[in-house]
C-alpha cells in the first residue's frame, strides 16, 4: 500500500515547532530546510510520512517568499498530509535571539536560564550558544 499523502487545500505546509515552555511557531510554511542526526533535508507540501531525528542545527521556514531561521535543539519532526510537527527541547526564532546573550550562552552554557531543565548535556549547550549566534546573524 502507498504512503497516504493528502495535499493542503491551499498548498501549504502547516508547521508547528513546540517546546515544553512555549509553541515557538504555529503557521503555513511553502517549504523548510532542518538539520537532522546527519545532515540537512527539505520538505515541500506533498511531502510522504515520515518521523526524522533532529540535531542541534539550523531550521528555516521560506513564508511569502521570505525565510524564516530558527535555532533547534534536538528532537524528533514528524510529517504527516502537509502538517509539520517538531518537538525540541530549545527552538528560538532569529528574531529573538541577542546575538552577545549568544555568544556568553555559548561561554557559560550551564548558567543560562533558558537551557535550564532541558536535557541537553554541556557540549550540547555550547554547540547551541553558537548556532544561535549564527542563526541570529543569518534571519536578520
Amino acid at each position: 500500500m502507498a504512503p497516504r499523502t493528502a495535499r493542503s487545500a491551499d498548498g501549504k505546509l502547516t508547521v508547528r515547532i513546540i517546546t515544553p515552555e512555549r509553541i515557538a511557531y504555529e503557521g503555513p510554511a511553502e517549504s523548510l530546510v532542518a538539520t537532522a542526526f546527519d545532515g540537512e533535508f527539505g520538505i515541500l507540501p506533498g511531502h510522504a510520512p515520515m518521523m526524522v531525528v533532529l540535531g542541534i542545527g539550523e531550521f528555516r521556514l521560506r513564508t511569502e517568499g521570505r525565510y524564516e531561521w530558527f535555532a533547534i535543539g534536538e528532537g524528533f519532526l514528524h510529517v504527516l498530509d502537509d502538517v509539520v510537527t517538531v518537538l525540541t527541547p530549545f527552538a528560538e526564532a532569529a528574531r529573538e535571539i541577542d546575538v552577545e546573550a549568544a555568544r556568553r550562552m555559548e561561554l557559560t552554557a550551564a548558567e543560562n536560564p533558558l537551557l535550564q531543565g532541558t536535557i541537553l548535556g554541556e557540549e550540547q549547550r555550547r554547540r547551541l550558544g553558537k548556532l544561535r549566534e549564527q542563526v541570529a546573524r543569518k534571519g536578520r
